[in-house]
């Protein structure tokens, strides 16, 4: 019998076919290219549709470059390793050039575009030439009545020659979703952002630069799609127009002044927020600032400060956010500062239990960080009545990262409350007293076991008997493998008596817990359906 030669009909059909050879290249990683590459030669009518799949994601604009016959490669002369070799033309553009250049641009719709591997992105793979300027000029003189990228969806964009302005005003088009230009200089920036307003109404996602200030006062209401938006420090009026968005979800944001307060706090804005990170000099711009934020839908809020803060600026700071969201919802809350907290501490710097109980009411949390220069006035019993509002919390660190620099008043039995009633926790870091190990030495836990937890940051926590910290640990945390302890605490920070001592005295925690895990496995083997015949078995015959 002869084999049929006729192809099946589906393999007819282009959307079919791209659904295939997008499989191909999310499977085959590392030759994903030369794949596709081979079935674009296969037949015509596996040409078009691999075609579209080779070219629709680009790490830089090289390989779409390097399709123009009139390139050529220049070595490079210098002496360092990792010089990139530069591409450069040999003559003028013809048309049969812009013809094979236009055929593949039109198949792109992401590309992330570098010049130089010191402007590489760290999200995307490295560049493997630089771009000469000539290629740049050539490329911005496109033939009349043609378009470069006319599907262009997302690019990033980290060239900050004066030479690519022009040609990246032509990548400004319509169906532009996505734009990054987190990594350009501020000369470029301020020539480019003109151009963006009239050219892309359909964005979504914008990450300008963190660093120059931005005063364009109804800038993004140019925008009236955006939904994700990272910024350097903006104009009041400029605040004031992305308060207005109808469907901002996301802002990242530095603030440097504030200097129509009263104006921002009659117009609030903000309606449709669900995740918001302000960096800013101290605590009292984040304050400010969240008098004019008022969402029912906010889920994430985190907060870094350079120079640092105070309790009674956390406590104002976390009162004004429980009138500006609902605090069921809320999910993700963070606050990290940088500085130390000088000659006031503890006084001016210690978060009292009254302050931590306004946290109780976010009910809905699932990760909670205050890496501050704040120590805490904390014992078992407070936080227990915290952890029972928290039965959704997943990840918890108080105050670890730079220590509490005196006694905490938390022991192991307040660790063991904690995840007790926080059923879902991962991640652990808090400050304790684990000097005396009073709980039972046959099962510490007393049958709680978190096995999720595979990691614990005690902060500057003292601790006594190593061994018996090690016992209780791998009793509730039986895949426990490392304790983080003093491993965060800068030179400035003021050390607790003996820390030394506590340090080592925890590796020798951290030392002994792979044994203890390999105990506590035999203790609790894995019930499969043959044990739990055997236990139902053994149940029937008593």
């Amino acid at each position: 019998m002869v084999p049929s030669t006729t192809v099946h009909p589906c393999l007819l059909v282009s959307e079919i076919l791209v659904n295939i050879f997008a499989e191909v290249n999310e499977r085959d990683e590392e030759d994903a290219a030369r794949t596709l590459a081979a079935l674009c030669r296969t037949c015509r009518a596996f040409r078009e549709p691999a075609m579209k799949v080779l070219w629709a994601h680009l790490g830089t604009l090289v390989p779409l470059i390097r399709c123009i016959p009139c390139v050529k490669i220049i070595k490079s002369k210098g002496k360092l390793q990792n010089d990139l070799p530069t591409l450069a033309l040999e003559r003028e553009m013809s048309s049969s050039d812009w013809e094979i250049f236009l055929s593949h641009s039109r198949l792109v719709l992401t590309c992330g575009y570098y010049v130089s591997r010191r402007d590489k992105h760290p999200v995307l793979n490295s560049p493997s030439h630089d771009i000469g300027t000539d290629i740049l000029r050539a490329l911005s003189s496109p033939p009349p009545s043609s378009t470069v990228f006319p599907h262009l969806r997302k690019i990033r964009w980290t060239d900050s020659r004066k030479e690519s302005i022009r040609f990246f005003r032509l990548i400004l088009t319509p169906a532009l979703e996505f734009l990054d230009m987190s990594s350009i200089t501020d000369s470029v920036y301020s020539v480019i952002i003109p151009s963006i307003n009239d050219a892309c109404p359909s964005l979504r996602i914008m990450h300008l630069p963190k660093w120059p200030f931005l005063h364009l006062p109804n800038m993004f209401d140019k925008w009236p799609n955006l939904a994700y938006v990272t910024s350097g420090p903006l104009a009041d009026a400029t605040i004031q127009s992305l308060g207005r968005l109808a469907h901002l979800a996301s802002m990242d944001i530095c603030l440097h002044k504030l200097h129509d307060i009263k104006s921002l706090i009659e117009n609030p804005g903000f309606s449709t927020l669900r995740r918001l990170v302000l960096r800013a000099y101290n605590i009292n711009l984040v304050t400010a600032f969240m008098r004019q934020v008022k969402s029912i839908h906010l889920r994430e809020v985190k907060c870094y400060l350079p120079h640092g803060t105070t309790a009674a600026g956390i406590q104002e700071w976390i009162t004004i956010l429980l009138d500006r969201c609902m605090p069921r919802r809320l999910e993700i809350l963070e606050i990290e500062d940088y500085a130390d907290a000088g000659a006031e501490f503890p006084d001016q710097f210690t978060l009292t239990p009254d302050t931590l109980r306004l946290l109780s009411r976010f009910r809905g949390l699932t990760t909670l960080d205050l890496a501050t220069a704040c120590t805490y006035s904390l014992d078992d019993t407070t936080l227990t009545q915290l952890a029972t509002c928290w039965p959704s919390m997943q990840s918890i660190a108080l105050g670890t990262h730079w220590g509490w620099r005196q006694q905490s008043d938390v022991t192991l039995k307040g660790l063991l409350s904690l995840v007790r009633h926080c059923p879902q926790l991962e991640s652990i870091g808090l400050v304790m007293n684990a000097v005396t190990t009073d709980i039972t030495s046959q099962r510490p836990g007393g049958g709680v076991r978190r096995p999720k937890v595979t990691s614990l940051n005690v902060g500057d926590s003292r601790v006594g008997d190593p061994l018996a910290v090690a016992a209780f640990l791998s009793d509730v945390f039986p895949r426990l493998l490392s304790v983080d302890a003093f491993n965060h605490l800068g030179g400035r920070r003021r050390p607790i008596p003996a820390a030394k001592e506590h340090e080592e005295k925890w590796k020798e925690v951290e030392r002994l817990l792979p044994a203890f895990s390999k105990v506590r496995a035999q203790e609790h083997p894995p019930v499969g359906p043959r044990r739990k015949a055997f236990f139902l078995e053994e149940l029937y015959l008593a």
